[in-house]
């Protein structure tokens, strides 16, 4: 339903709005009513907002407020047609009485041969009246005006005539209406919408003006549930001082991240407090990093989390968080758990890259019929099997960040081709595809081969190792870093202990622990003590010997032990050989020997048991 009401003065001019209306196919209530009454009939339509009148009752129902009034004017050729009809039926001093939202809000006198006009605007009902009398008084013959001229001459018995507006200015007015109507509708449907966006996202937001508060939505009255309104400003502003800069501050009983906006708005300040509860912030960074973990795009580790003791670990550290600075590829060297994810990890965090995806590969785990689409990606149709979206690869999945290329050595021949190919020109293509996708990436390799032997075995492209091998770190494994073993065994065991006591051992198996070869490095002793840390009692010797199975050193220290074999005399050749591996497995492990002789563990369990093989 419209919220159009016309108010015509007199009858004519609302037949020809009923006509306009009727043809045009619209839906505007029309009524006849002038200046009080038109006023107390828009009184009792609440729903009419807009309202369509003319002269001294348009500007009657500009008092009343919540209402938009559109005038209906009135032109210039409507004005003349009526001075010509009154100037042939012979008045030669002629009076033109209106609103002055009428006609042109000047006074002038003008002559035509021996025609005079006198054009007098007016502002209210008594200015017209007294002015019709005056021009009379004055020998004015005929008036023509609005309503209440008319009205005054025709109480003075002085020949008059309306002036009217025609079906021009009425459309003119009507268009507008419609307009207005139009615009309101439409912020109407903005502000109905900002209020739904506001009143569901997670920030509390409160508006202030001389702090009073003049807009809130239902987070902030949720979070601010259990202050009084008229408090609601002290509560807040107390924690902002002089700067504007987010803070997390208590409010009652809820943590909740706080920043103050001021707006300036027709020149009153406006306070904007937006809020959000700390805990829901939590929640939300927690559901980011799972994403990001779940996604392989996670780097966890930085330089400050690697603990060491060692001076050499530690000049190997300075020297990798200097590497971060560039964007240089770093190739990684070192043994089977020695750290070399831990320590890419921590080259990416310290890195320009660190906000962007870290993407770690092991090489060596990737099927041989997949290492192509997994690094590369693939289009839709590319192969049996494919997804009909395709996949972005590993690579594309890096950008902007870094990718950690691991047991880099372990890479098929005809693969690494392809990788030197990305390396050097930091593009990409999918399989399937023909268009080239530019990368900004920063190549990280790890191994524990030795790629330069491989490289003259010719298993390991010659090319693709001087590219890789730019910046070079090499991790000892523990056996050269003995000082970081016993505070790397509490660190550990503290931390699978949940601090609940300290590691309490004996002399000898402490001994043990420290002689041991660790060959699993960094990853086997943080087994160790995770095992460790389930134990209550004192931890002994044979505790950590069954631990460490046949891997541990029984005897004195390796860097003791000879070539030389000291043996008795007079023993027969089986008992010589029975005497050796006894003493060769009091240095080393079954397997190492095993390993030395060239036998398996069932050939020398018959030696050491004097068991023949069958034959």
């Amino acid at each position: 339903m419209s919220s159009i009401l016309l108010l015509a003065p007199f009858e004519e001019m609302a037949q020809k709005a009923k006509d306009i209306i009727r043809q045009r196919g619209l839906d505007i209530d029309v009524s006849v009513a002038s200046n009080e009454e038109a006023v107390t009939m828009a009184g009792e339509r609440p729903d009419k907002t807009i309202l369509i009148s003319r002269g001294g009752t348009a500007n009657d129902l500009k008092l009343i407020p919540e209402r938009t009034v559109v005038e209906i004017n009135t032109t210039f050729s409507e004005i003349l047609g009526e001075l010509e009809r009154v100037v042939f039926a012979g008045y030669t001093n002629i009076g033109i009485v209106t609103n002055d939202n009428i006609i042109d809000n000047v006074v002038q006198d003008f002559t035509f041969q021996k025609t005079c006009i006198r054009i007098r605007p007016c502002a209210t009902h008594i200015e017209i009246r007294n002015m019709v009398k005056k021009l009379c008084q004055e020998g004015v013959q005929f008036i023509i005006g609005c309503h209440q001229a008319v009205l005054e001459a025709a109480s003075l018995n002085v020949a008059h005539a309306y002036i009217h507006s025609g079906k021009i200015a009425i459309e003119r007015a009507i268009d507008e209406a419609l307009r207005i109507e139009s615009m309101r509708g439409l912020t109407k449907f903005q502000m109905e919408r900002l209020q739904a966006v506001i009143d569901n996202t997670r920030e509390g937001i409160i508006i202030f003006e001389k702090k009073q508060p003049v807009f809130f939505n239902a987070i902030a009255h949720d979070i601010l549930f259990g202050e009084s309104k008229r408090h609601w400003y002290a509560a807040l502003a107390a924690h902002i001082k002089s700067d504007n800069n987010d803070k997390i501050v208590q409010i009652g009983n809820t943590r909740i991240l706080l920043k103050r906006i001021l707006l300036k708005l027709n020149n009153n300040i406006n306070e904007v407090f937006v809020f959000q509860k700390a805990s829901d912030i939590e929640n939300q960074e927690r559901k980011i990093r799972l994403s990001s973990r779940q996604k392989g795009l996670y780097a966890k580790t930085r330089f400050s989390d690697i603990f060491t003791c060692s001076p050499k670990m530690k000049e190997i550290l300075s020297r990798a968080e200097k590497f971060a600075k560039t964007d240089s590829n770093v190739l990684i060297y070192g043994p089977t758990g020695s750290g070399k994810e831990g320590l890419a990890q921590s080259i990416h965090n310290a890195s320009s890259r660190a906000h962007y995806p870290f993407v770690s590969v092991n090489c060596a785990s990737l099927p041989a019929d997949l290492i192509e689409s997994e690094l590369f990606g693939y289009v839709d149709g590319a192969f049996t099997g494919a997804r009909k979206s395709g996949k972005p690869g590993l690579f594309e999945m890096a950008h902007k960040g870094t990718i950690f290329l691991d047991e880099i050595g372990d890479l098929p021949l005809d693969m690494q081709g392809r990788l030197l190919r990305v390396l050097q020109e930091k593009e990409v293509m999918r399989i399937g595809d023909d268009k080239i996708i530019p990368l900004n990436i920063r190549v990280i390799c790890a191994t524990n081969r030795n790629l330069r032997q491989l490289v003259k075995e010719e298993k390991f492209r010659q090319d693709l190792y001087y590219r890789i091998n730019v910046l070079r770190v090499t991790l000892p494994g523990l056996q050269d870093r003995k000082e970081d073993i016993w505070p790397l065994l509490e660190l550990y065991y503290a931390y699978f202990k949940k601090h609940d006591g300290d590691l309490s051992v004996t002399k000898k198996a402490k001994d043990i622990l420290m002689r041991y070869i660790w060959p699993g490095n960094i990853r086997e002793l943080k087994n160790v003590a995770e095992v460790l840390a389930f134990e209550d009692n004192l931890i002994t010797e044979d505790l950590v010997r069954t631990l460490l199975e046949d891997d541990i050193d029984k005897g004195p220290d390796q860097s003791e032990f000879q070539d030389q074999l000291i043996l008795p005399a007079g023993l027969s050749f089986k008992e010589y050989e029975k005497s050796i591996l006894k003493e060769l497995l009091s240095h080393k492990s079954q397997t190492e020997v095993c390993n030395q002789l060239g036998i398996s563990r069932v050939t020398l369990w018959r030696k050491l048991n004097g068991v023949s093989e069958k034959k």
